[in-house]
Parts: structure tokens; C-alpha cells; sequence
């Protein structure tokens, strides 16, 4: 047990080589050592468990190494090398600024700075934490920073950049470490493996590389939670156990639930998923994760985007090709909005259950939305006709079958009735011996567009003029109401593709942004696109209205003083007959 040590001591990259996911910042900074152009002061930023200190060690390392390799890494075989592995080298010092963020911290520190390096070239501060520092502290580092020695070297790093002064920032050369990526972390977690022995299933890695999220530090932390727990054979399972996270199958299930419209299946598994003591939270985020995940495997140019293993994405392909873009993108929207408005309900388990449900019939709904839109042009195309088969319909039980005898007859009397109604709505109509045929696709594409056209060409160009046209036909349309009377009193100001209405109070300015749709009107009127509209309270028209109000009413005491005031002899009069003021 003494001689343990954790995967993120044992495996720390003691060369540029070994450095994961921070490629830019290695190459930089070998080709500035290569050059002999390296700063007296840097500053590593980025967050936790990146590479920071272990990028500024091997800096430092490298500076004083006495037979650095031509690729500029560390030797880690010579005397500087071996000392600063062994915590004895008293040219390389490192200091936590959370622990020694005072002013007589950094007089201390100056104070060491005036000493040179007992051997080697340089002396080199590492100072983690830096933004622990007061302002103080800061300002008395200040000069030093600036102006150093030759032989000192500062290398700062910190998580928190944004709260380093500025005259700090502008003497340093910053460094920005990126979170590393899950590819990568799989990457260096696959080499440990090999060297612990360990047996690892892919998804399993894959699991640890999403939770530790960009920081291998935590990666590794994790790794070790979950080895002490299987031993030599990490599996899925083990890590779903020890993290507490819902098993991506789930997801696989629900979105089967969607596409084979089973709100029961889904509401079912949804219980299972409270029973198990997971949050709704976690799962709505798990199913906004996976519908981004089939979106983009719809698509080979997108396929890059997704972060998993091979084996689920070709089970999240398979998925995506049962279902539509349209469906996918509905999805998220509605559970985007969920996600935003769970926090506002009361009742958490409903609110999702609804959720589910809706999203169940949703392409249901589609189907619906399509029909109703086609609908229309067909009865327009035969009108009379579609009311003469509805009637007759009618008449026949569709419970019932239709006798073979019965058929024939039935056809006729139909065709009869259709020439009939067909007579009577076009006297034009030459063919009368057959029903009318529905136009080809075709034609109905030329009739749409022909449709279209005729839109487009009525619609007017965008002016002050044909603004305020504008306006009155949508006041005409407006039945007599608070909203009419709001229409009329609002100012109209036409700037280059903007309406600003100009209103004299909020529940003006709120009834003309809800009630109204504004947009979808101007798009069917005007020929310019992308028109914007804006409601604002103009302060002279709230003026004027608030002074239009109708006083407060007063009080009979406050009438009474009024009274008083404009004839004092009102007063003697109460006095002489013992008058009493009825306050009810």
C-alpha cells in the first residue's frame, strides 16, 4: 500500500512527447527554445487538469537541462534532471499562490530572485494558482516581472484569467491550454492500460473520457475509482455502476417508443428511470444528447461530429435511418424547451410524462398537418363533385359489405350524379360520359408556382405610403375591441426595412407584440424580405395618456376641506347647526 501511487503522479508526462491534446503549445514553445527566443515570463491558462504545471515542469526541465536531445526535450538522466524529480533542486521553485497570496509573499520572493542559481542557467519560479494573488501582492511582483534578472524565469499558471490585473496579463506571454478531447483521452487511457494489464471494453473508456470532461486529470481519477472497484476487467457495466449514469440503451428505447408511436412503453420506461434514482434533468439531457446524435449520422459529411465509440455508432446509424430530419429537429425543440421550463413546474414527473407523450404523436401530427394542407386544393380542384360522393357515401353502412349485384348499379348512379354536378358547375365541360380526372403532379406544381406568382406580384414595395395602406387594412380587419382602439392610437415610423410602432403604454405595446402577427402579415404584403417590426413606448404618448386618465376620486372629508378652502364661511355653517360628516 505505500509504495501506490496514483495513475495521475504515476503517468505524468515527463516530455513534450507525452504531453496529450496540446499540441500548439509544445510546438511553440520547442521551436522558441530551438531559436533561443524563450520570454522571461509566461503565463498558462486554461482549465483544470490540461497539462498547465506539467507543460511549465518540463519548460523549466528543459531550460536547465544539461544535454537537452535535438527535439528539445529533457534528458531526465542528468543531475538538474534527477534533482528536480526528487524534489531537490533549489534552481526550479514552485509556489501556490493560494497559500502565499500576501504582499510579504511576494517581498519574499523578490527578495530570492537577487540570489543566482547555484548551477545550471537559469532560476525558475513556477507559480501556481496565480490569480489567488491580492492587488497588493500583484503590484509588488510587478517590477520584478518586467524587468528580471537574466538568469530568472516566471512561469504562471492559472484557471481563472480573467481575474489577473491587466499590467500583469501585458508582461506575459499567454499561453491558452485547450480542453483535450475524448478521442485523446481514450487515446492515453487505452496506453495505461496495456502497461497496468488491464482489460477495458471500449464503451467503458468511453463512458470515463465523457465524464471526466477535457480534463485528463480527472480521467485518471476516475480510472483508478473504477479499477480498485473491477480489478483487471473494466467493463460497461462497472462504469455505469460507480459513476451513477443512466445506461445509453435507455435512450435507444425511448427513441424506438417515439418512432413506433408507444406512449405507454415510454412513460413506462420513464418510471424505471425514477425507480433507479435518476433526476428528470438527466434525462432530458440524455435525450437531447442522443436526437443530436442521430441528426448528425444522418449525414456522412457530419459523422465526424460524433464522440463515441464504433460500435454505438453503428447502432445510432441504424437508428437514424428509421427516422426522418424533420421528426429529429422537432424533437429537440421540444425538448430544448422542456429542459429551459422543468425548473418552473411544481409537479417534475408530469411535466416530462407530457413531454414524452407529445413527442410520441408527433409524427402523427405531421401526417395530419400534411393532409390538411393538400386537402384544401383538392376540394377547391372539384368541389361540387367532392360533395356529391360525400352524400352518396352516406348512404352505404361502411360497416357493412357491399353485395357484388349492388356494385354496378352503385357505379352508375355515382357516375350519373357526377355528370350531373359537373353540368351544373361548368357549362364548358364538353366530356360528360366520365368522371373528371385530378390534374397530373405536374400541373399541380405549375398551379402552385402559377399561384405564387400572382402572390408575388400583388404585393407592394416597401414605403412610408404603402406602410400606413398597410396599417388601415389591418385596422379594418380588427373587430371593436381594446386592440382596435390601441391600432388606431400607435404612430408608425418606417426607417430601412423597420416598422417602429410607437405606443403609449404597456399593455398597448404588449397587445400589438402578442395579438397581432405582424410579421406573417408584412411577408404576405410587402415584396422586400426580412422587414423587422418594433414596439416601443413613446415617453410624449404615455405622457399625454397619463394625464388623460380620470382623476382619483376624493374622499368626503378631502370634499369637504376643499369646500372650506374655496368659503370659509362653509365651516361656520357646520358649527351653527351642528352638522357631522358621514364618513360611510
Amino acid at each position: 500500500m505505500e509504495g501506490f501511487l496514483v495513475s495521475a503522479r504515476k503517468y505524468r508526462p515527463l516530455k513534450w512527447s507525452d504531453v496529450i491534446g496540446q499540441e500548439h503549445i509544445s510546438r511553440t514553445l520547442k521551436n522558441a527554445l530551438s531559436k533561443s527566443q524563450v520570454a522571461h515570463a509566461f503565463l498558462f491558462t486554461g482549465p483544470r487538469g490540461v497539462g498547465k504545471t506539467t507543460c511549465a515542469r518540463i519548460l523549466a526541465r528543459v531550460l536547465n537541462c544539461e544535454n537537452p536531445t535535438s527535439e528539445w526535450e529533457p534528458c531526465n538522466e542528468c543531475s538538474t534532471c534527477l534533482a528536480f524529480q526528487e524534489n531537490n533542486s533549489f534552481n526550479i521553485i514552485e509556489l501556490d499562490a493560494a497559500s502565499n497570496n500576501g504582499v510579504d509573499d511576494m517581498r519574499s520572493l523578490v527578495e530570492q530572485v537577487r540570489y543566482q542559481p547555484q548551477y545550471g542557467k537559469y532560476k525558475i519560479y513556477i507559480i501556481d494558482e496565480v490569480h489567488m494573488l491580492t492587488t497588493a501582492a500583484f503590484n509588488a511582483f510587478l517590477k520584478t516581472l518586467e524587468e528580471p534578472p537574466p538568469y530568472a524565469k516566471f512561469i504562471l499558471a492559472t484557471t481563472e484569467k480573467h481575474k489577473i490585473i491587466p499590467t500583469i496579463l501585458s508582461r506575459c506571454q499567454v499561453y491558452d491550454f485547450r480542453r483535450i478531447q475524448v478521442k485523446d483521452i481514450i487515446t492515453q487511457l487505452d496506453k495505461i492500460c496495456v502497461k497496468e494489464g488491464i482489460q477495458a471494453e471500449s464503451e467503458a473508456l468511453y463512458l470515463i473520457a465523457q465524464k471526466a470532461d477535457g480534463a485528463m486529470r480527472d480521467a485518471l481519477s476516475i480510472f483508478d475509482r473504477i479499477t480498485s472497484f473491477s480489478g483487471k476487467n473494466l467493463s460497461y457495466q462497472d462504469v455505469l455502476e460507480n459513476l451513477n449514469v443512466l445506461d445509453q440503451d435507455y435512450f435507444f428505447k425511448f427513441f424506438d417508443a417515439f418512432i413506433a408511436e408507444n406512449t405507454q412503453s415510454a412513460l413506462l420506461l420513464f418510471d424505471q428511470i425514477l425507480k433507479l434514482g435518476f433526476d428528470p434533468e438527466v434525462l432530458l439531457e440524455g435525450l437531447g444528447t442522443h436526437a443530436r446524435n442521430l441528426l448528425i449520422c444522418r449525414d456522412d459529411k457530419m459523422l465526424s461530429l460524433f464522440d463515441g465509440s464504433e460500435e454505438s455508432k453503428q447502432r445510432v446509424m441504424s437508428q437514424a435511418l428509421i427516422s426522418s430530419e424533420s421528426f429529429l429537429m422537432s424533437c429537440l425543440s421540444m425538448i430544448n424547451e422542456s429542459e429551459i421550463n422543468l425548473n418552473l413546474s411544481r409537479n417534475k414527473r408530469l411535466h416530462i410524462e407530457i413531454l414524452l407523450a407529445r413527442i410520441c404523436q408527433l409524427q402523427r401530427f405531421e401526417k395530419i398537418s400534411i393532409t390538411q394542407t393538400l386537402q384544401p386544393d383538392l376540394e377547391k380542384k372539384t368541389p361540387e363533385l367532392n360533395k356529391a360522393s360525400v352524400v352518396e357515401a352516406t348512404t352505404i353502412s361502411p360497416t357493412e359489405p357491399i353485395p357484388e349485384k349492388v356494385i354496378p348499379a352503385l357505379t352508375e348512379k355515382v357516375v350519373l350524379k357526377s355528370q350531373e354536378n359537373i353540368t351544373n358547375f361548368s357549362s364548358n365541360t364538353s366530356s360528360l360520359g366520365q368522371l373528371p380526372k385530378l390534374g397530373s403532379l405536374n400541373q399541380l406544381k405549375e398551379k402552385i408556382a402559377r399561384e405564387e406568382k400572382e402572390q408575388a406580384d400583388n404585393k407592394k414595395d416597401f414605403n412610408e405610403t404603402n406602410v400606413l395602406l398597410f396599417w388601415e387594412s389591418c385596422i379594418s380587419e380588427q373587430k371593436a375591441n381594446s386592440l382596435l382602439v390601441y391600432m388606431k392610437q400607435a404612430k408608425l415610423v418606417t426607417e430601412e426595412k423597420l416598422i417602429r410602432f410607437l405606443v403609449g403604454s404597456v399593455l398597448a405595446q404588449e397587445a400589438l407584440r402578442k395579438e397581432i402577427q405582424l410579421e406573417q402579415k408584412i411577408s404576405l404584403y410587402f415584396k422586400e424580405k426580412d422587414i423587422r417590426t418594433v414596439v416601443e413606448i413613446d415617453p410624449e404618448m404615455a405622457t399625454k395618456e397619463e394625464q388623460s386618465k380620470p382623476k382619483q376620486l376624493l374622499s368626503a372629508k378631502e370634499k369637504l376641506e376643499l369646500m372650506i378652502q374655496t368659503n370659509p364661511l362653509v365651516e361656520d355653517a357646520i358649527k351653527l347647526l351642528e352638522l357631522r360628516l358621514d364618513e360611510d
